[in-house]
């Protein structure tokens, strides 16, 4: 995901703001769901249920750990979506 579209990504505004506390482990009931949608290929279901099964690490919005954590949040929503949209009836 090239860093210029990843700013403006709604994951990485609700995972990086600090007014919404809960929103970090709504995103990831989020992405629960949406796997549960989309039924994705083996490989895309393991690494979202091994994402969500790691949790929220601590909230540190400036470290590159943590960012890198959102960032791989974003991507993941991203791919479940494409995926469910691929899948979805015409």
């Amino acid at each position: 995901m090239p860093a210029s579209s990843t700013a403006a990504h709604p994951v990485l505004e609700r995972l990086l703001s600090p007014h919404e506390p809960f929103a970090r482990h709504a995103v990831l009931h989020d992405l629960e769901l949406q796997l549960a949608r989309a039924r994705p290929k083996a490989a895309l279901a393991t690494r979202v249920q091994q994402f969500v099964e790691r949790g929220v690490p601590y909230f540190a919005p400036h470290d590159a750990h943590y960012r890198a954590w959102a960032e791989k949040a974003a991507q993941l929503w991203d791919a479940l979506h494409r995926r469910a949209a691929e899948s979805a009836p015409a």
